[in-house]
Order: structure tokens, then sequence, then C-alpha cells
């Protein structure tokens, strides 16, 4: 009587570790690409940009963004990093914008504007981890992305 509660305690434990692992294989990780980069903002001693990224749900259900990481660099090095917590819906198979607020200075903006300048682009690659809640429970994966910006396009027409 011992060995089948046993048993069966041991073909429970083995199942619902199974369950969940054909679970995490069914979830398809949300795909992050950087969109846009806009200046809202420059002073004497730094300015703030938002960094638009398009995020895009690939699976059949609808899940939540709780945390996205990022660092921001450029040839230059790395320009900023920071992690958002605000919650954000991803619709099932949908694109979603989200955009991430960065403050940066003086010395990182001047690594990238010498760089601009000598080469008249300058290309930046944003990576983290983004973290969802689904149906599976929560979930941590790493994103990359990049995106190049011209001097010309900074200036106002």
């Amino acid at each position: 009587m011992r060995f089948c509660r046993s048993f069966t305690l041991v073909l429970g434990l083995l199942s619902l570790t199974g369950c969940a692992s054909l679970a995490r294989a069914a979830f398809r990780t949300p795909t992050v690409e950087l969109r846009d980069i806009r200046v809202r903002g420059l002073g004497l001693e730094g300015g703030s940009l938002d960094l638009v990224l398009d995020v895009f749900n690939p699976n059949d259900y609808r899940m939540d963004v709780t945390r996205l990481t990022y660092a921001l660099s450029s040839d230059s090095g790395t320009v900023a990093r920071g992690a958002v917590t605000k919650r954000v819906t991803l619709d099932k198979s949908t694109r979603s914008e989200v955009t991430l607020p960065v403050n940066f200075t003086m010395q990182e903006l001047f690594g990238v504007a010498q760089l601009m300048l000598r080469k008249g682009s300058v290309e930046y690659v944003v990576k983290g981890n983004v973290t969802v809640d689904s149906p599976f429970g929560s979930l941590t994966r790493p994103y990359e992305s990049k995106a190049r910006i011209d001097i010309a396009s900074l200036i106002p027409r």
C-alpha cells in the first residue's frame, strides 16, 4: 500500500513536470525591435529621449509584460541602461508600441555626437530582457535590436 502511494506520488510529479515542459515549449518569445529614438530634451547636464520599441506577441493568447530591462549602446559605448516595470498588455498575435524613457549625461552624448559627426550616422543597439506573465507563469527571455540614426534625420526641416 505504501509502495502504491509513493509510486502514485512520483508518477504525479513526473506528469506535472512534463506538463510544465510542454507548456514552456508552447510559449513563443515575444520579439522586440527598436522602431525609433525620439529626443525629448537637451540641457547643459544631459538630456532625455524615448526608445520606441515594437513588441510582437506571436502567441495565440494574451500576455502581460511586467518588466523590461534595457541597455542602449553605440560604437562609443553604453549610453543608458535601466528597467521599466509598467505593465503592458500584449494582445494575441499583435504588435504593440512600448516607449522607454531614457536619461543620459552630456559625457555620454558627447561620445555619440563625435562619432556621428565623423561617420554621418550611428548604429545603436538596445538589448535586455523581457519578463511576461503568461498562462504558464512568469517567463523571462532576452532580446536584442539594432537601428541606425543618420545626422540628417536630426536636423529640423
